[in-house]
């Protein structure tokens, strides 16, 4: 029902903002460079594609640790083209693979939901004794996990999992995460060697963040993660592979590791805002908010004793999003609707400095 078109800039990485505004400008100024005929670029077709991403993906990974931990698993590749790589992948890797739903072939259905490829990855990983399940999105590009035990891993879980892991395992370097993730993944790096760096809320901003120095990580809520190392991008296939890489020297079942993991008490709220108020509503939440610790990294961010609350406008809906964290649910639930009732005099007008409104 929907044609995705995406655009990327090197290394590979996402459309940023200040290449899509340039992009725009030129665009609709009409200022197109004309060229001679001998001087339009050609189209390459790179050969071998499946087994080049399979060796280049092979290459980044401990194969032998991962071929020694004997891992089983279910794979839902949600008719994705992911069906085509992967088992070249894990077949070197010595990893038992029980596949549902790979690429369509003519005549057969449509892609499941989520939820239902899901609950049949649950019964499955029951039925076969799996170590753990996998479910890609439609795009192959985000991950959802599910435990030994046939229990679905939330993905705000499923980020502190690999946050835990990597700072186990004794890497160094930097981890990307957008302004609203959760501040438990700060705790979890304290004492390694890993330092948490945050970045605007945007996929093109965490790809950009990922593709810089010393950075071995980046991730953000949904599924979405990034093993710059091998590509600066989401790959549901890498990050599967490297999940397993990160567990096979742990020799703990999935469902342990996560019923260790700290529980996020992170919100998110929506609030209607027209499309010609949110710089009003944005700019009046900056004075309102001015001598507080604010982060502006992306939208308005608050601290106080209590945690943190944020408010940042949806780039593509007559929207504000508000974000808060305390130490406890009841916590964060103050924190939002504290700020939810600023924005919403805001709106209403009761916020607006006298001189404006006049």
């Amino acid at each position: 029902e929907a044609v995705r078109i995406q655009f990327f800039e090197a290394p590979g990485i996402e459309m940023t903002q200040n290449m899509q505004a340039e992009v725009e400008k030129h665009f609709t100024r009409g200022e197109l460079r004309r060229v001679a005929a001998s001087d339009v670029g050609s189209m390459s077709y790179p050969a071998r594609v499946h087994e080049s991403y399979a060796s280049d993906l092979l290459r980044s990974v401990d194969v032998e640790g991962i071929r020694d931990r004997r891992f089983r698993i279910v794979v839902d590749y949600g008719f994705s083209a992911a069906s085509y790589v992967l088992p070249l992948v894990l077949g070197p890797l010595g990893v038992e693979l029980v596949a549902a739903h790979a690429f369509p072939s003519e005549g057969e259905s449509g892609p499941t939901g989520l939820s239902a490829a899901i609950g049949q990855t649950k019964r499955l990983v029951s039925a076969v004794g799996a170590d753990l399940g996998a479910v890609f999105d439609r795009a192959a590009e985000r991950l959802y996990l599910v435990d030994d035990q046939a229990r679905e891993v939330p993905v705000e879980q499923a980020l502190l999992l690999l946050v835990r892991l990597l700072a186990s395992d004794g890497r160094h370097g930097k981890l990307a995460f957008p302004v609203t993730v959760t501040s438990q993944v700060d705790r979890l790096v304290e004492g390694s060697d890993l330092e948490v760096i945050r970045t605007p809320h945007s996929l093109p901003a965490l790809t950009e963040a990922a593709a810089g120095d010393d950075v071995v990580f980046a991730g953000a809520l949904g599924g979405g993660y990034v093993f710059p190392e091998f590509l600066p991008g989401y790959d549901a296939v890498a990050s599967l592979v490297k999940l397993l890489e990160l567990l096979a020297p742990v020799q703990q079942p999935l469902s342990t590791l996560t019923a260790e993991l700290p529980r996020p008490t992170l919100v998110h709220r929506q609030l209607a805002c027209p499309w010609g108020m949110k710089g009003l509503v944005m700019r009046v939440l900056n004075e309102r908010l001015a001598g507080r610790e604010l982060d502006l990294t992306d939208g308005i961010k608050v601290f106080d004793d209590r945690g943190w609350a944020q408010a940042l406008p949806d780039p593509d809906e007559p929207l504000i999003h508000l974000y808060a964290e305390g130490a406890t649910e009841d916590e964060s639930e103050a924190l939002v609707a504290e700020l939810r009732g600023i924005v919403e005099e805001i709106e209403q007008g009761q916020g607006e400095p006298a001189a404006a409104r006049t």
